[in-house]
């Protein structure tokens, strides 16, 4: 009994820190974080597959880092791996820390072709505008900060609304 009630509080103060982060990132002047660069003004998060799974911990957030992988998806999308700069580092959990490397998780939607066959639907009526990065680019990311309920609840920024290469 006490175990649980131990897990459950840790998860409790991880799913706070979480939200209280995104929200001083996003109400501190951070890069990119003014109101039009935080806004889904193309309406892509109308276009993630299986948008249930993603827990919102804030509706837009902007970060910074470096990128350490990038991953072609089934999906169709690009999934990278960003290493945080310094100031953004608390925005990653213990399953990133677990599964993604320490690495934040950011999600670049409807950019490829699509192989999985109940993904097509989710990218219909979509052009993906969003750069894509490669390996060792610093880049500076805008959009929604989630919880990955299907992937241990690490944390992502998904979609990204707008990505730009420093």
């Amino acid at each position: 009994m006490r175990k649980s009630v131990l897990a459950a509080l840790a998860a409790l103060v991880i799913a706070v820190a979480a939200g209280v982060t995104g929200y001083y990132v996003t109400h501190t002047g951070s890069p990119g974080s003014d109101q039009y660069s935080c806004s889904d003004r193309d309406s892509i998060s109308s276009h993630v597959y299986n948008s249930y799974r993603l827990y919102v911990i804030k509706s837009c957030i902007t970060a910074s880092g470096v990128v350490e992988n990038v991953f072609q998806q089934f999906d169709g999308d690009y999934h990278l791996r960003l290493y945080l700069d310094s100031q953004y580092s608390s925005l990653t959990n213990s399953a990133n820390d677990q599964y993604q490397y320490g690495d934040l998780v950011v999600e670049i939607i409807c950019a490829l072709p699509i192989t999985q066959s109940d993904a097509v639907s989710a990218c219909q009526n979509y052009n993906n505008t969003i750069t894509i990065p490669s390996v060792n680019d610093h880049i500076t990311v805008t959009g929604p900060y989630v919880l990955d309920t299907d992937h241990s609840n690490w944390a992502e920024i998904h979609p990204a609304y707008t990505l730009a290469v420093s």
